[in-house]
């Protein structure tokens, strides 16, 4: 038997897969990233008084925005009142994080990378681009957490 590493193992996979498919692969992957940072992946997590809930701690606005992209892309909506569903929190966060990595390409970063996709994801998109993208100008718990997804992310996938 070989002793292969889940991390070596998990990094020839998306080696090997269609640029469009490691994409997709990578999204999850980071997903996995906040929701570690976000509540150590507690998918019963409530915080700010109620209002982020679930293992990634999405806000009402989060959660439409995840489910605008979602309807544009062909997908199914779900409600927010399903939230305790491992699977929707999952497909809610995973939805959310793409749409804040497509707004960043939008807005002239070509290849976000996973900190700044997470800044515009914890902080916010509109308070991100208010600060000119400038990841200095984020709260310190901010930056922090991004750094912290960003060494899980890079820990998973090299």
């Amino acid at each position: 038997m070989h002793n292969v590493s889940i991390t070596a193992t998990l990094a020839m996979t998306l080696a090997a897969m269609t640029p469009a498919d490691r994409d997709r692969a990578e999204m999850v992957i980071l997903a996995n990233s906040v929701g570690a940072v976000e509540s150590g992946l507690n998918y019963n997590a409530t915080g700010d008084g109620g209002k982020a809930i679930g293992a990634w701690q999405m806000h009402v606005a989060a959660w439409i925005t995840a489910n605008q992209w979602r309807k544009s892309k062909g997908l199914e909506t779900i409600r927010r009142s399903d939230w305790k569903n491992k699977e929707n929190q999952r497909a809610m966060a995973v939805a959310y994080l793409c749409w804040c990595k497509e707004q960043l390409q939008k807005n002239g970063i070509k290849e976000p990378t996973v900190e700044q996709v997470y800044v515009a994801y914890g902080w916010g998109f509109s308070n991100y681009k208010d600060s000119g993208f400038n990841m200095d100008l984020a709260p310190a718990h901010k930056r922090d957490a991004a750094e912290r997804v960003g060494n899980i992310y890079k820990e998973l996938t090299k």
